[in-house]
């Protein structure tokens, strides 16, 4: 079979060896997620060495926060991402335009009336989350930043969004790996040079991540012309935005729920104090890196099988579904049991508290040895993402977080008042969820849902 063809620097996902085209559109898909994730792990290294755990804690406690007021424009560039790629696969290249001149106008309208809710709503989110005293001054001035610049971050995760859904996975890696630069030597700056404690690591995560939208923009502008950001580019198609909407509503509802659920569970974490605030944030930074390549594939398997959806190929998307999976769990293996015998040194680089170190790595050995459950979940989602059906992902998600892990959470909590059920509760609803999503997979239902947009995919250049 041909490999896989380059169309002006995207790729073509609809030819050659499935698990050959995955694993080589996912390498730089796997840089950018690593230059991605060392946006938040320098940001709490430097807090967390030259500002100590109150600081820490502060940055940790922001978090669900930030994700619950971003989670609709995730729906959103998870809808566009799967409409182009369908288009692409359809090789329509006036749908292609639509939508991508769409997408910027929807982030943009987002983005400000984030910025707006956002701010207003910080000081009276951060009380109802149960932060300490001497912690909420440093959370209210990193969120207020925050919010500040989240229209610059939302363009950014919307190119990311379209140059993946076109095959293109390094021009995203090359923005991630200029501007991550940039953030080191930013924080560094902002922090121990001019002392402007958390509100100085936003300020300097907001300027790298202009440094990516001018460039993501620049490349854009050079792929096709059907890709050019014109100033009349800004402007949606109605039938793009209802389309945008169906497909990405579900993954809107998902992100929005799981950010809820966080909230929640971070009240529980707040009630324990600054050293189980800490430790988590450390636990979760080494988690999210170690996990890397599981959603990185499932991003993957998004673009894959949208891609060959729109070009009508079933048996092609069946096909990298099964070698998608023996990829993730290979790798996955290998790195859980690298992170249960080693997890300790990269939890130094956040703290040098040997108390801190002794209990994250206790804590990181629950959650490791079922990552490969998270690599089935993801990498089918991705799949199921790409056709078009995202309802299933959403309840699958919803399974996990809302009705499995936060009722089981303050269930054990009455029992065992132990921070250890933080994470077997995350365990169990990893377990459910693999479980629902691998038996929906096999009854073939899936299937049913995979013509609702490539009919659209399919439409003809003058329509």
């Amino acid at each position: 079979m041909a490999a896989d063809v380059k169309l002006g620097g995207v790729t073509d996902m609809t030819v050659g060896t499935p698990w050959k085209v995955i694993l080589r559109f996912s390498i730089p898909l796997l840089l950018g997620n690593l230059f991605q994730q060392m946006y938040n792990t320098v940001d709490a290294a430097v807090v967390g060495r030259y500002m100590g755990s109150e600081a820490l804690a502060a940055v940790g406690t922001s978090g669900p926060i930030i994700n619950l007021m971003v989670g609709l424009f995730i729906g959103f560039s998870v809808g566009a991402g799967i409409l182009i790629s369908q288009f692409f696969g359809a090789k329509n290249e006036q749908a292609i335009r639509r939508a991508i001149n769409t997408a910027w106008f929807l982030t943009l309208v987002t983005g400000f009336l984030v910025t707006v809710v956002g701010i207003q709503a910080t000081p009276w989110i951060l009380q109802r989350l149960h932060t300490p005293e001497e912690i909420y001054p440093m959370a209210c001035s990193y969120l207020w930043v925050i919010f500040l610049g989240v229209t610059i971050s939302m363009y950014y995760n919307m190119a990311a969004s379209v140059l993946r859904a076109l095959g293109d996975s390094w021009t995203p890696l090359l923005a991630l790996g200029i501007a991550s630069i940039c953030n080191i030597i930013l924080d560094l700056f902002f922090v121990v040079v001019l002392k402007r404690g958390v509100a100085g690591v936003a300020w300097a995560t907001i300027t790298a991540q202009l440094i990516s939208v001018l460039f993501s923009a620049w490349r854009m502008n050079r792929i096709k012309n059907y890709t050019k950001i014109t100033c009349d580019s800004l402007h949606p198609d109605r039938h793009m935005v209802g389309g945008m909407i169906k497909t990405g509503l579900p993954a809107a509802v998902q992100q929005t729920a799981f950010s809820l659920g966080m909230i929640l569970i971070q009240t529980v974490i707040n009630d324990f104090g600054k050293y189980v605030m800490a430790a988590y944030v450390v636990v979760m930074k080494v988690d999210a890196l170690c996990i890397l390549p599981i959603t990185t594939l499932g991003l993957a398997m998004t673009s894959y099988s949208g891609q060959n959806i729109g070009a009508g190929d079933l048996k092609r998307v069946e096909a990298g579904t099964h070698q998608g999976i023996v990829l993730s769990m290979s790798i996955t293996l290998c790195l859980s049991v690298l992170l249960f015998f080693a997890g300790k040194y990269p939890l130094m680089l956040f703290t040098d508290e040997a108390a801190l170190i002794q209990e994250s790595t206790h804590l990181l050995r629950i959650l490791c040895p079922f990552y490969w459950m998270l690599s089935v979940i993801d990498v089918l989602a991705g799949v199921m993402r790409g056709a078009g059906n995202t309802i299933i992902p959403m309840l699958n998600s919803m399974l996990c977080q809302c009705f499995i892990r936060i009722p089981l959470l303050f269930f054990l909590m009455e029992i065992f008042q132990t921070s250890d059920v933080l994470y077997w509760s995350m365990v169990i609803g990893w377990a459910c969820g693999f479980v629902f999503i691998t038996a929906y997979y096999k009854s073939g239902w899936w299937k049913r849902r995979v013509g609702t947009f490539a009919a659209l995919a399919q439409e003809k250049r003058e329509d």
